[in-house]
């Protein structure tokens, strides 16, 4: 599988400029890419106040996501990310997607909301598990930012097995290593795939500079090549991660574990 990484340069809650400039990137896509990654809140980056994220807050039948199946039919790839969404009763989500160019669509509601932006006093987390995608062979599970300080919520289990977990983030330059770091270590437990799709650019939060985005194959090396026009790029083998578990069956011994979903998600200031 061949997959794309877009380190976005988000513009702060313009969604009609961000749609435009993501078309631009996904023209400039090579044609056998398999799977193209945008970074967390890609139309509109992250707006903590109420006033402003009911105003572009959108259901699954919005805007956003209708480009999102339109460009996957065209160019012929999957598109992966996350987006302001909201539902019949006015709660308000980061919700991560999963197009496929046959029109089906896979959404997760990200489950642990980062407190020093505040996202937790205005989004509600979700109250589903990470789902696995069946994709042209492979099987996909897609959190968002930081779900990946959690190794349990990333966690392979029998009946659950993932070979890619998808990572799309705003992940300021200030904490790089731990990105990294997380991410690799992800990949090492797991014996998968991992890539992490982060913004570029700045906002309130910090600074996000070229280079924190980075795909990491299933022993927690870095992979992924650069182009001139910032497209991170990377072929990914499923038969070698399938190989590699059998010779080194780590995740089997993995323990078991529930998830209680029901738990309340605070956190003390």
């Amino acid at each position: 599988m061949k997959v794309c990484v877009i380190p976005l340069d988000i513009i702060w809650a313009n969604k009609e400029e961000n749609i435009i400039s993501v078309a631009h990137h996904l023209h400039q896509v090579e044609p056998d890419t398999d799977l193209v990654v945008l970074p967390e809140l890609f139309t509109t980056a992250f707006v903590p106040d109420k006033s402003t994220v009911e105003r572009l807050a959108e259901t699954n039948n919005g805007t956003t996501v209708t480009a999102l199946k339109r460009w996957a039919k065209f160019f012929g790839f999957a598109i992966a990310g996350s987006f302001l969404a909201t539902d019949e009763k006015g709660h308000y989500y980061n919700r991560a997607f999963f197009i496929e160019p046959i029109g089906d669509a896979t959404f997760y509601d990200k489950r642990h909301l980062f407190p020093l932006s505040e996202e937790n006093l205005t989004y509600t987390p979700g109250s589903s598990l990470a789902p696995i995608i069946r994709y042209r062979g492979w099987d996909i599970k897609l959190i968002i930012c930081f779900d990946i300080r959690f190794p349990v919520w990333c966690r392979n289990q029998p009946g659950q097995l993932f070979d890619l977990l998808l990572v799309p983030s705003n992940w300021p330059h200030s904490r790089e290593f731990q990105f990294k770091t997380l991410l690799s270590a992800r990949a090492i437990e797991n014996q998968s795939y991992v890539i992490g799709a982060n913004r570029t650019g700045t906002d309130k939060y910090g600074e996000y500079r070229n280079g924190l985005s980075a795909i990491y194959d299933n022993l927690g090396f870095a992979i992924s090549e650069t182009r001139a026009n910032g497209h991170l790029y990377a072929i990914m083998h499923r038969k070698t991660l399938v190989e590699g578990r059998k010779r080194f069956p780590a995740f089997e011994a993995a323990d078991s574990y529930t998830v209680d979903l029901n738990k309340k998600l605070t956190f003390e200031r």
